[in-house]
């Protein structure tokens, strides 16, 4: 593979990676996800997390060939239309340019509120709900090469942004050895729900760059194999990655991207466990 088109197909990739599961075409993923058939969301309990800036050596792996690149996540207490939030914005730099994906969630539940996109793709998505029957809907647009579409979803109950924004949620959660959940995650490039999969399979000591964490070690599973892999996040709150190891398998092969945490900086601790 040639440099020049090594560079393309690594900068359409992270343009996927921050849109989490939305690049695979329509027929080659699966349907929506049973609507009942998650558990997990009565646990998240966002109030857990605490500001913070964590950067990340990354190295991403496609055909064999390597490159490596750095992404940098912030977490801030804000406020959205009067209610408690949480705002994450996860930056990472490519060859093609900087690529920001921008959350806003509520500070407790952690359901989103809106996310934007802006590089190779830019996208303005916001989120209503939970209804008192539990549904939830995300509206927005979704610009790419010059041509917008609409995006309009109607979620059959809580579901998450995509992203990070799962794993972050899973940290949330009472963790222990053996601890399962299983969430919605919303596509918006095809539009669908995925269902995200997160088992404790056990703890590890790791060592990085912004130094040594006692870890639990999370098995997770995307959309039925369409992203698997391992993170390792901190045993004490607030519970963010310190390493990070998956693949993303589709039509046209498997690509693996790693990521280990570099520095930290916290403004506050938390007196969960």
């Amino acid at each position: 593979m040639s440099r020049l088109l090594f560079r393309c197909v690594l900068a359409l990739f992270f343009a996927a990676f921050l849109s989490a599961a939305a690049t695979v075409p329509a027929a080659a993923q699966g349907p929506d996800g049973p609507s009942g058939d998650t558990d997990g969301f009565e646990k998240i309990d966002g109030t857990k997390l605490a500001p913070a800036t964590l950067s990340y050596d990354a190295t991403i792996k496609i055909d064999g060939r390597s490159r490596d690149l750095s992404s940098t996540q912030t977490f801030t207490r804000t406020s959205t239309g009067g209610a408690d939030t949480w705002t994450l914005v996860n930056t990472i730099e490519t060859p093609g340019g900087l690529r920001t994906d921008s959350l806003i969630v509520v500070r407790s539940s952690l359901l989103p509120i809106s996310r934007h996109l802006r590089g190779r793709v830019v996208m303005d998505l916001t989120y209503t709900g939970p209804s008192t029957a539990g549904g939830m809907t995300a509206s927005g647009t979704m610009k790419r090469r010059g041509q917008s579409k609409p995006i309009s979803k109607d979620l059959d109950g809580p579901t998450l942004a995509g992203g990070v924004h799962d794993v972050v949620a899973f940290g949330a959660m009472p963790l222990e050895p053996g601890f399962r959940a299983a969430l919605r995650v919303f596509s918006p490039q095809d539009q669908s729900v995925k269902r995200a999969e997160f088992e404790v399979t056990g703890t590890e000591t790791v060592e990085t760059p912004a130094g040594t964490f006692e870890t639990y070690v999370v098995d997770l599973n995307v959309g039925d194999g369409y992203i698997t892999g391992t993170v390792h996040l901190r045993k004490t709150a607030p519970r963010y990655y310190v390493k990070w190891a998956t693949e993303v398998t589709t039509g046209r092969g498997t690509r693996a991207i790693r990521q280990t945490l570099s520095s930290m900086e916290m403004q506050a601790s938390p007196d969960a466990k």
